[in-house]
């Protein structure tokens, strides 16, 4: 019977072997550590060239939570904190609340994402009821809460630029833009809120170009209603 005879590879070619893995591990951690960078870049950066400042959660009157939930006081008392409805959201608009009365049940607010019109996933994953199952058409009509304008933080005011990014993106038309003068129909524009119009999506206070602080945020209503 014939034995195959394992024969030995040569010392250096073997080490040639090892160096050219070694070679390729690093040019691979390399360029994962580029994209690793660029992609944290591109987070800070807007189009690598100016800082981007990082939006903060705005001090609201009173709290707002999700279309379907009818109001506070029934969305507080029939929530378990479970939160299906905070890793289903696509807009990161919900998250765990750190407050005492309301610890661990979702709250909402607007510097990542807005509550799309078109979107009613948290309320399809609700299983206690706290936010009732709607439809898109249902929940274009539900009034959560209203816009409130800042002047003093609004870039027009502050860095007489103009800027129409409010009314530009409000799904509902309830944002118009009027003459910074009134006696002057030339000068730089301002947002007007129609609150009876106004649904307290967050698109404004989301795409609002004002930092730390939107220029623009939503109050929330204690009780939601349909307009």
């Amino acid at each position: 019977m014939l034995h195959e005879t394992a024969v030995a590879e040569p010392e250096g070619k073997a080490i040639e072997k090892s160096g050219e893995s070694r070679r390729k591990f690093l040019t691979i951690s390399s360029l994962f550590a580029v994209a690793t960078a660029k992609k944290a870049f591109a987070k800070k950066f807007d189009g690598g060239l100016a800082l981007i400042e990082a939006k903060k959660q705005p001090e609201r009157g009173t709290d707002i939570v999700p279309p379907g939930s009818l109001g506070i006081a029934g969305f507080r008392k029939k929530c378990t904190g479970c939160l299906p409805c905070v890793s289903a959201c696509p807009n990161h608009v919900l998250r765990p609340s750190n407050e005492l009365g309301s610890f661990m049940q979702p709250e909402m607010s607007f510097e990542q994402g807005y509550c799309r019109p078109e979107c009613t996933r948290c309320s399809e994953v609700c299983p206690s009821g706290a936010i009732s199952r709607i439809t898109a058409v249902e929940k274009s009509a539900i009034q959560i809460g209203h816009a409130v304008w800042k002047k003093d933080l609004c870039i027009v005011n502050r860095d007489k630029v103009s800027c129409n990014n409010c009314a530009r993106h409000c799904p509902t038309g309830a944002i118009t833009m009027i003459p910074q003068s009134a006696d002057d129909p030339a000068s730089l524009k301002i947002p007007l809120v129609d609150e009876g119009r106004c649904i307290g999506c967050g698109a404004c206070e989301n795409l609002c170009p004002s930092r730390p602080f939107s220029a623009i945020h939503v109050e929330g209503h204690e009780r939601h209603k349909t307009i």
